[in-house]
């Protein structure tokens, strides 16, 4: 099974729907794909999927966390790896982690335990700085998400884990050239150098992909009683099964996956 963690400590930059999308994506794909939603004050990805099931739409399996009182946050208690674990045993092909904003205590081990991450941002130089400023540096962030990966990944070293990958989602970029866009891809490339990431990708801003809160439809479903599906929806497919390829999460056949993965 295949762990997908979709992260990033600054808001708004699009965490839900990109990991709607790849979950979605890969259950049309013909993958069993489990999603856990970390993010208690929103409950957007929970939402998300009720709102699918109301419209009798075909859905990833849902899990959502409780919150933990003051007693266990401090303790540090280990949540995450049963509801892995249990996964990997029910024979689940992927599974996607959306996360919050926010620093708590299973945010780390959801990091931790994820074969994959995937950072969305916009093309804003406000998300560059959000996610991406070294710690230390003149008005970085107080929670220092690069600085955070990076524990992540001495960690997972230091317990003779595997080397996860990490993607970078360049979320609602525009579909005109602009000065600003150039300018978060020159910077965007520099950044990479420096950390590794494995790949940039990008979703274009499309309608279909701000409304999917709205019925739970994607560019994967059929299209709604009497309309075709546009240009936008096709190509917007293309784009989520390209990062999906690029984690091996639904490129392969599933039984493919299974062993690559298990």
């Amino acid at each position: 099974m295949h762990v997908i963690t979709v992260s990033g400590f600054k808001g708004g930059t699009g965490k839900t729907t990109v990991a709607s999308l790849l979950a979605v994506g890969a259950c049309a794909d013909g993958l069993r794909v489990a999603v856990l939603d970390l993010d208690r004050n929103t409950r957007n990805m929970s939402n998300f999927l009720r709102a699918r099931k109301i419209s009798g739409l075909k859905s990833p399996d849902h899990v959502m966390l409780m919150d933990m009182d003051a007693a266990q946050a401090r303790k540090g208690v280990d949540r995450l790896s049963p509801l892995v674990r249990m996964a990997r045993l029910d024979g689940y092909d992927l599974l996607v982690i959306d996360t919050s904003s926010g620093d708590r205590t299973d945010l780390y081990e959801a990091h931790l335990l994820a074969d994959t991450i995937i950072t969305p941002m916009n093309e804003s130089p406000a998300d560059l700085h959000g996610l991406f400023t070294p710690g230390g540096a003149p008005q970085a962030p107080v929670i220092n998400y690069r600085d955070f990966i990076e524990t992540v990944r001495f960690d997972r070293r230091r317990a003779g884990l595997p080397k996860q990958k990490w993607h970078i989602c360049r979320n609602r970029a525009s579909a005109l050239p602009t000065r600003v866009g150039a300018l978060i891809e020159q910077r965007v490339e520099v950044i990479s150098a420096e950390l590794n990431f494995d790949s940039v990708h990008s979703l274009r801003d499309r309608v279909v992909h701000r409304g999917i809160a709205l019925e739970g439809r994607t560019v994967f479903d059929p299209p709604a009683e009497g309309q075709k599906l546009t240009m936008s929806e096709l190509a917007g497919r293309s784009e989520i099964r390209a990062m999906l390829a690029a984690v091996h999460a639904a490129a392969r056949p599933v039984t493919e996956v299974k062993k690559l993965a298990a």
